[in-house]
């Protein structure tokens, strides 16, 4: 006799599924987060998000330490990949019955969830990282981790799946004195004050003077920990 599965275990299953089908695709690191402590203007009415990572290679990393202008080919091939594999995951739930919708740079611009005038997201990836707790917003206004420092390229999945997600606190800057981003700012766009949720990103950096050179995430004390291996013990 069969019996039907109960809904946990399918959902479970499936997302086990799609954790291997992404990390077979790519994928360094994923988060399944509840977002749904978030107005329904930012969440867009989901309370479900997934969160994708593509690491920068070392080489690369220790590449650009010595390197002027900026060598930015891996850089966007692993933002591109990682908002082709958030379109990827979004289509892929949906043929599983839910709704779901990736946020890659085309779909945020096409549907009203970036601001040009501003530069502003709605929901930006590393607010949704901040909530997974994978690590905090440095003085140079990127997420920052202890294991991978800035080297990393994200994108999110908004999503009602059913599924088992896991609350994080949130991690506390751990800049600590550090200014180098401020130092190696060629715009002069750091101000070298640590982030907070009461100081909005104004107080951080100045995005209309930013000239998106990626120095400020290649010379991160965290970011050349990770490009030199000094983390592989942890």
């Amino acid at each position: 006799m069969n019996f039907e599965e109960p809904e946990k275990e399918r959902s479970f299953r499936g997302r086990q599924q799609l954790e291997s089908e992404l990390k077979r695709k790519g994928v360094d690191f994923i988060r399944f987060l509840d977002v749904s402590g978030l107005s329904e203007e930012v969440n867009r009415g989901f309370h479900k998000a997934i969160l994708i990572g593509i690491l920068l290679s070392r080489k690369y990393i220790i590449n650009q330490l010595g390197t002027v202008p900026t060598d930015f080919y891996e850089f966007n091939e692993k933002e591109h990949r990682a908002d082709e594999l958030a379109e990827w995951t979004a289509e892929y739930l949906q043929k599983q019955g839910y709704n779901a919708f990736g946020q890659s740079e085309k779909n945020i611009g096409q549907n009203g969830c970036f601001n040009v005038e501003t530069k502003t997201s709605v929901l930006p990836h590393k607010t949704i990282a901040l909530l997974a707790g994978l690590g905090w917003i440095g003085k140079n206004n990127l997420l920052i981790t202890e294991d991978y420092g800035c080297a990393f390229c994200m994108c999110t999945v908004l999503t009602d799946a059913s599924m088992d997600v896991k609350t994080a606190p949130l991690v506390s800057p751990q800049c600590g004195e550090c200014d180098i981003c401020k130092q190696i700012c060629p715009a002069h766009a750091i101000m070298g004050n640590t982030w907070s949720k009461d100081r909005n990103r104004d107080g951080v950096i100045d995005v209309y003077r930013c000239q998106a050179c990626l120095k400020c995430l290649f010379h991160c004390p965290w970011t050349v920990r990770y490009g030199k291996g000094i983390n592989d013990a942890n």
